[in-house]
């Protein structure tokens, strides 16, 4: 049982022979510089992503659709429409003032085509940017059953009438301008009329809607009636912001409109709705088309994502600092070999330029040749190189054995399996003697084994000869 756990055990530890006394691997400055470039562009990057992501400046991917809803029902905000007059002279008389009123705004609310409600909206509220009178719309409910589904509200249309002024209509501390004051007025020709109509959109930055401003400008005539019909178009935002799961939130909002318009005569329009003269008739409708935006943010396992793969491709371009580290190890590793044999070898002093190629050789005070050097270290750098394979220390190996086994029997041989430097008696609190009473017994033949020659040369052994033949050794001498 324990010996199939430890076959499965994907943690082993992977013994590697030193190269030198002190390396495991061969490790260069070139490499070490390649590497702090790496991780310090990685780092860099993350921290950019990171700061990018927390102040939300990843643009967030965005899915938009468009569908036909059969069934809308919305209300809008206050203050979404506004009708001025453009004025270009200071002088020029404002025809939506509450005081002297030439053109007075009217809504009307039809329920399935038919009016339900008509009134004046005539205010003085706010001031236009022409220094006139901004006249606001009231906050309006809209309705659209497309398939006239009785089990849902019916459709409810709201639409704004500019006519000329009505007493009827007005409400306290209000007044209409003279007939002649309004004929004088609308004989001027055409008169510029301003629809301002606040929108929304939303923000990918801050995740909050924010208000824009769209603005239509119609031309008053006196004989002539403007009709238009504005489409709201109606969007519904889906947001996903949550960093690791899922996490919807809806926005639902008029993101922009379509405008309809035609020109018919005064008389055929107004009595179309109600029985005063028309000059402008606009109705707010819902556009039958929706969109439907997704838009999801940026999770944290695609941003880190994003920077594994900057992170792939430096340590791809870091395969050629490893072909190099690679390479100078094998030089290195050659150079010491060659030296292990010619000893001379390692006392030699390359000279070379800036571009690292070497011009000039010397052993102590004497110049080499080097094109002779070249041919030379050439033919013993691959005899070194064959010295390397492991085939060939196996071959090496297995003749010094039959050097050996040429000189000495098999059962000499054999005694050396066992042959060793004895522990320092210092290491133990028992005599010497006890120590060896109490050594389990070998199985070997009392004739296959000499135990005088064991003892002398066990005993003329010591910690020295561990480390007589090491090239370390040799190298420090």
């Amino acid at each position: 049982m324990f010996h199939y756990l430890s076959k499965i055990d994907n943690f082993g530890a992977e013994f590697k022979p030193r190269i030198t006394n002190s390396e495991h691997e061969h490790k260069s400055i070139i490499g070490g510089v390649f590497t702090l470039l790496v991780y310090g562009v990685c780092l860099a990057y993350f921290i950019f992503v990171l700061q990018q992501w927390q102040t939300g400046q990843i643009l967030p991917k965005i899915l938009i659709e468009s569908a036909v809803a059969a069934f809308s029902k919305f209300m809008m905000p206050n203050d979404l429409i506004a009708i001025s007059y453009i004025r270009y002279e200071d002088q020029d008389i404002d025809p939506f003032s509450e005081q002297g009123n030439i053109l007075m705004p009217m809504v009307a609310v039809l329920e399935n085509n038919k009016p339900i409600s008509y009134r004046s909206i005539l205010n003085n509220n706010e001031v236009s940017v022409y220094g006139t009178n901004l006249v606001e719309m009231e906050q309006m409910e809209l309705v659209k059953n497309m398939r006239n589904d009785k089990s849902q509200e019916n459709n409810k249309v709201y639409m704004l009438l500019i006519t000329t002024c009505k007493q009827q209509y007005l409400k306290p501390n209000q007044t209409c301008a003279s007939e002649s004051e309004i004929s004088n007025f609308l004989n001027l020709g055409l008169i510029p009329i301003e629809i301002t109509v606040t929108l929304q959109q939303f923000s990918t930055s801050d995740q909050q809607l924010y208000e824009v401003e769209k603005r239509l400008q119609f031309l008053l005539q006196d004989n002539l009636a403007l009709k238009a019909d504005l489409l709201f178009q109606n969007t519904k935002s889906i947001i996903d912001d949550h960093p690791l799961f899922s996490n919807q939130k809806r926005f639902v909002y008029f993101s922009d409109f379509t405008v309809l318009t035609q020109t018919l005569s005064n008389s055929n329009l107004s009595k179309s709705i109600i029985q005063d003269d028309v000059f402008i008739q606009i109705a707010f409708k819902i556009d039958p088309i929706e969109t439907v935006q997704q838009i999801t943010y940026v999770k944290i396992g695609e941003m880190l994502a994003e920077v594994g793969s900057i992170a792939n491709l430096l340590l791809t371009v870091s395969w050629f600092i490893q072909q190099f580290n690679k390479e100078e190890l094998e030089n290195k590793i050659i150079d010491e070999i060659i030296s292990v044999y010619y000893p001379q070898f390692k006392q030699i002093t390359k000279i070379k330029n800036c571009m690292g190629r070497t011009i000039e050789l010397r052993h102590e005070k004497e110049k080499i040749n080097q094109k002779e050097f070249n041919k030379w270290y050439n033919k013993v750098r691959q005899n070194v190189i064959i010295k390397l394979s492991i085939v060939n220390q196996i071959h090496e190996i297995s003749r010094l054995y039959f050097i050996l086994r040429s000189q000495a029997n098999f059962q000499s041989m054999i005694r050396f399996q066992d042959y060793g430097i004895q522990l320092p008696n210092k290491l133990f609190e028992k005599q010497k003697d006890e120590i060896n009473n109490e050594l389990p017994s070998r199985d070997f033949k009392i004739e296959d084994y000499d135990i005088e020659s064991s003892k002398i040369i066990t005993n003329n052994l010591c910690d020295e000869d561990l480390n007589i033949l090491s090239y370390r050794l040799n190298k420090d001498k």
